[in-house]
């Protein structure tokens, strides 16, 4: 039983210790800690998954509900300090607009709001993780301007996915792996 759950467990503590960085008032040490630790857990809950045959529909909420709360306790210490130009609020929230309309699209043609796990989406969330270590090293707002360069290209991505494919499939890495599994489909 504890073997078929440990992914869930896995992402499961994670929210909870994201819910814990809401409570921090800047970047910290501790902060640092406990987001690293919310790093290497969603690094590791998918491969627990798949390594014991236990990928879910609800081990995959679970993992996106962590990693927003986690971008949301930082995003709430980056707005509360004034860390961010409006610049990059005004373009991640036009992005975070595109990725739901990619989540639409998917309730749509597929009767579920989901997004994929796509390469850019990976890319993604590698950046952001990063943002409060640039920070720390003053580079945060050049930062920034990486970020919203790859959460756009990730949520044209996700829109194109969720768009050409045939089934609803939320680890579908990339554009191409969906051409080529659609040019495979077609050859049979």
């Amino acid at each position: 039983m504890l073997k078929k759950q440990a992914a869930n467990i896995v992402s499961g503590s994670r929210i909870a210790a994201a819910l814990v960085l809401f409570f921090f008032k800047d970047v910290t040490g501790w902060f640092l800690a406990l987001y690293c630790y919310c790093g290497v857990s969603d690094l590791i809950d998918g491969p627990i998954a798949r390594k014991t045959g236990h990928t879910s529909v609800v081990g995959a909420m679970l993992d996106t509900v962590g990693d927003i709360l986690t971008y949301l306790a930082l995003a709430k210490i980056l707005i509360m300090h004034k860390y961010v130009p409006a610049w990059v609020i005004v373009w991640m929230l036009g992005t975070a607009v595109v990725f739901a309309v990619s989540g639409f699209i998917a309730l749509k043609r597929f009767g579920r709001f989901s997004l994929v796990h796509s390469l850019f989406g990976k890319f993604l969330g590698v950046s952001v993780f990063a943002l409060p270590f640039a920070m720390k090293f003053n580079f945060g707002v050049a930062w920034m301007g990486v970020i919203c360069t790859i959460s756009s290209i990730a949520a044209l991505e996700s829109v194109t996915i969720e768009s050409l494919s045939d089934t609803l499939e939320t680890d579908l890495t990339s554009i191409p792996k969906l051409l080529k599994a659609r040019k495979a489909k077609k050859a049979h």
